[in-house]
């Protein structure tokens, strides 16, 4: 049981928020919660962006901070970032955290990840700098893995059907710690955060593995609707969160468009020059099966 500090007033929790169902559920439900958790803690909540025009996290975020509890204040922190801030902080911290990741998508993951999480930018609602004083994240991981999330999905469902699909979310989710959870662990912890996965969590893990495929997704349907079908069915007839649940899946690196400042060549799975020169030989004690 948490308990509240007498006198903290600060926020305790920061949610890396796009406004897409993942965090938009993940908030609501939060939001109900925190009453009894933690007292009047305030949640910040980030979205990235590397150009003049709002990315589309950010927009998709505003639009869901719209449908969440009116009665609390959110910290809405936006986070712009420059190429020059980019490569700097990449060639000193970022890329020595994300090894031995080495792909573009790597990078373009990696890198917005640890901006957003670092908290350093304004607040939407009086455009004051602001610094989130945070130190632990809830993160949307696993939900698109567990639920069909991603594009491939669809692919795979319809060559193969059913038994496919199957297949293919039993093998993202054997892959995760590899493919992920080591990298965004390292990149958040970094900073001197911990971060938190709650679909993720092992008893909702054993629950959604227990119920039928076509329970969890029907690809059968429209992008935004089929894909993650539970999760949308719960955000909207539960948590009356009627236009989150239908925004269809944006990765980070686009949401955020990171992406788009580098080579617009690159392939996600190519090796990343940027990341690949020369580590530091420390670096080969880390262990991406964390």
């Amino acid at each position: 049981n948490l308990r509240p500090i007498n006198g903290c007033q600060h926020a305790k929790l920061a949610i890396l928020f796009s406004g897409g169902v993942n965090t938009s559920e993940k908030k609501a439900t939060l939001s109900r919660s925190i009453g009894s958790l933690i007292g009047k803690t305030r949640s910040a909540n980030t979205a990235s962006t590397l150009e003049s025009i709002p990315p589309e996290d950010r927009q998709t975020g505003l639009q869901a901070l719209s449908e969440l509890n009116p009665t609390r204040q959110w910290n809405f922190v936006k986070i712009d970032v420059d190429l020059n801030e980019l490569r700097h902080y990449r060639e000193n911290i970022i890329k020595t955290v994300i090894y031995p990741c080495s792909t573009v998508l790597d990078d373009s993951i990696g890198s917005a990840l640890w901006f957003a999480a670092r908290g350093n930018g304004t607040l939407h609602h009086d455009n004051v700098p602001y610094e989130s004083p945070a130190e632990v994240l809830l993160s949307g991981l696993g939900a698109d893995e567990q639920l069909a999330g991603y594009s491939r999905h669809r692919t795979t469902y319809r060559s193969g059907g059913w038994k496919a699909l199957e297949n293919e979310l039993e093998m993202e989710m054997n892959r995760i710690s590899k493919r992920n959870l080591g990298r965004d662990d390292r990149v958040i912890s970094s900073l001197g955060k911990e971060v938190r996965f709650p679909y993720l969590d092992e008893q909702l893990v054993n629950y959604l593995r227990s119920i039928p495929i076509w329970h969890k997704a029907d690809l059968r349907l429209a992008r935004g609707i089929g894909e993650k079908y539970l999760l949308r069915y719960i955000a909207r007839h539960y948590l009356s969160l009627e236009q989150s649940s239908k925004y269809p899946k944006r990765a980070i690196q686009f949401g955020s468009r990171i992406a788009k400042l580098e080579s617009k060549k690159e392939k996600a799975s190519d090796q990343c020059s940027r990341l690949t020169t020369t580590n530091n030989n420390n670096n080969n004690n880390i262990d991406d099966e964390e």
